[in-house]
């Protein structure tokens, strides 16, 4: 039976009362600057998914970019924090709850989904995960009148096989119109992570090796992001949520940008525990827009 997800975050990580939770969010997307858009429609968008004090800005200057390009679907994809899984986890609920309403969701392309090889419907996984919830107060506010409907689906890490697989029967499903929304965050930095590769210029090391990966993602290369993921151990959490979206690269002529980064580290210039946040946005480019 469909039911509805509650919030689970709201209060901590973001407020609780649905005025001031309008207000800080308006406030984030209002930050966005419409010359750093590329050329076409989104196509693949990049979200952080820490409390909003601490991303909410870099989230912002994403999906201020978004409010005149509404997609038919989002296919949100965030890695599991909390549930460990071997397939990649659709919810069973029909809608999604914050303190601004409910989100839909399409439960007949979920359905769809599940039906292929590597998805599967797991109403646990998403219980307490916050990489989705994070997100919708961003999507009710970007497309107020009306949200567009969200697939959400948290990706596990998987091998390079099962990775391209999901991601092709992922596009089998999506149409033309569709957006591909990954929740990650990017470096996890600090003993309480079980990362600290250096101790030396933490914060040019940081973004040395967050750029590496940004790198990867703006040029549409799936196996080279995961070829780095291994090589370098980065503790970017929706790695194998980006290298599902990826997979089969950009379409023809697709213009890329990075939009926004920071560390949590910035804050206070204590960088013994931070986390790296980056909003990034493919489009389809001039030619096919």
């Amino acid at each position: 039976m469909f039911t509805v997800r509650s919030s689970v975050l709201s209060g901590s990580w973001y407020p609780a009362d649905a005025a001031d939770l309008k207000a800080s969010v308006d406030a984030f997307i209002n930050e966005a600057d419409i010359a750093q858009l590329p050329a076409g429609r989104p196509w693949l968008a990049i979200t952080p998914h820490a409390g909003h004090e601490y991303s909410g800005p870099v989230a912002g200057r994403l999906f201020g970019l978004l409010k005149s390009h509404r997609p038919e679907h989002i296919f949100l994809l965030a890695p599991n924090h909390r549930q460990p899984i071997s397939e990649i986890a659709l919810p069973q609920e029909w809608a999604f709850a914050t303190p601004l309403g409910e989100v839909p969701l399409d439960t007949e392309l979920i359905s769809t989904l599940s039906s292929k090889p590597g998805f599967a419907i797991n109403a646990r996984a998403h219980a307490q995960e916050h990489a989705i919830e994070i997100v919708l107060p961003f999507i009710q506010r970007t497309w107020p009148q009306s949200p567009p409907p969200v697939i959400p689906m948290l990706v596990p890490m998987m091998n390079a096989e099962a990775l391209s697989q999901a991601g092709h029967q992922l596009k089998e499903v999506m149409g033309p119109h569709d957006l591909l929304l990954v929740s990650s965050d990017f470096t996890h930095y600090g003993s309480a992570f079980g990362f600290q590769p250096f101790t030396e210029d933490v914060p040019m090391s940081l973004e040395r090796l967050d750029a590496g990966a940004i790198l990867k993602i703006l040029a549409g290369d799936a196996p080279g992001l995961l070829t780095y993921g291994y090589e370098t151990g980065i503790t970017m959490c929706g790695l194998a949520a980006c290298c599902v979206a990826l997979t089969g690269g950009p379409p023809p002529g697709y213009e890329a940008a990075l939009l926004d980064y920071q560390r949590s580290g910035d804050r206070d210039g204590d960088y013994s525990l931070s986390v790296s946040y980056a909003s990034l946005l493919l489009t389809t480019g001039s030619e096919t827009s």
